[in-house]
């Protein structure tokens, strides 16, 4: 009998270990490919990582979202793609369209495992352009704008590919910062009636996940600490969130989203997915200087010039 129980507490012990192997190939697979689909702070507009060479020369470089996703991947294999841009605002219909189908790829092979989109919807929220992009006439074409991009993701949907989707923070606080002006934000019930259009949406889609870049910017905003990926961040202790403009991440706002996303991906993975990544920013930003130190030291290699980064046609019409 004992021999009996033996063998049955083996066979269960295996069978377990089996399925605790097929989960974490599982959960690697879904991070194995990562596309990263978004507006500018995605493309990472401002930030930048600056460091001195032992001759004294200053270098820097810009850093995207999809840069320090890989950089902070644990897994060197994980590809990471970036079909983001700054330009999002100039037509928010078509660069929906177009940023969705890129990252979808051109077959089965290439399609992303995971689909970070993070401000992917802030253009089709905000901004002074609908559907045609022609001037917008008032908030039921910026739900028109939603909708539209909504319906480009359906192909993701239907692959069952995890999507990390930001809803519509408030940014009234950056009108004047000189990015964006009054007539482009959204009021405040529009925002809530698109954030609530976002929510109806992904809880009909078992793959989506929506990370509140509402109530993050809201923390912000009021001075509070923002709890994400088991931690406080917090402009006291990391140095400011956002940049002057008052609408984009510093490094340090970056890692903090970066952080609030994986927290996000992970009620998709069974929480497999933040265990994957490196979200202390004081690592993140070493690693990137090493990676700038390591490209000026190589043979017949111009180091990136200590430059301020190319800005896009401002937003302010």
């Amino acid at each position: 009998m004992n021999y009996v129980r033996t063998i049955i507490i083996s066979v269960l012990a295996l069978a377990l270990c089996i399925a605790s192997l097929a989960f974490a190939r599982e959960e690697t697979k879904t991070l194995a490919r990562i596309a990263v689909i978004g507006a500018s702070m995605s493309d990472g507009f401002g930030v930048r990582v600056s460091t001195t060479l032992a001759d004294g020369k200053k270098i820097s470089e810009g850093v995207n979202l999809s840069e320090l996703v890989k950089v902070a991947c644990k897994d060197p294999t994980v590809v990471v793609s970036n079909y983001t841009s700054s330009l999002y605002f100039m037509n928010p219909a078509r660069t929906a369209k177009s940023s969705a189908l890129r990252a979808c790829g051109a077959n089965a092979q290439e399609m992303p495992t995971c689909v970070l989109a993070v401000d992917w919807l802030f253009w089709n929220g905000y901004g002074v352009s609908n559907m045609k992009g022609e001037k917008l006439s008032g908030d039921t074409e910026r739900m028109e704008l939603l909708d539209n991009a909504l319906a480009c993701l359906e192909p993701m949907c239907a692959a069952n590919i995890p999507i990390v989707l930001g809803d519509f923070p408030d940014m009234h606080s950056a009108i004047g910062g000189g990015m964006i002006s009054a007539p482009m934000v959204p009021s405040v019930e529009c925002l809530a009636a698109l954030n609530a259009r976002v929510v109806q949406w992904a809880l009909t889609k078992k793959n989506v996940c929506v990370v509140s870049l509402s109530k993050l910017t809201q923390d912000l905003v009021q001075k509070k600490s923002i709890h994400a990926a088991g931690r406080e961040w917090d402009a006291q202790t990391l140095g400011p969130l956002l940049q002057k403009d008052r609408l984009h991440p510093t490094f340090a706002g970056t890692v903090t989203v970066l952080a609030a996303t994986l927290d996000a991906l992970d009620t998709k993975t069974n929480k497999g997915a933040l265990v994957n990544f490196e979200i202390d920013p004081v690592v993140l930003r070493e690693r990137f200087v090493t990676q700038l130190k390591d490209s000026a030291a190589k043979p017949n290699n111009v180091a990136p010039a200590n430059t301020a980064p190319t800005a896009p046609p401002a937003h302010v019409p």
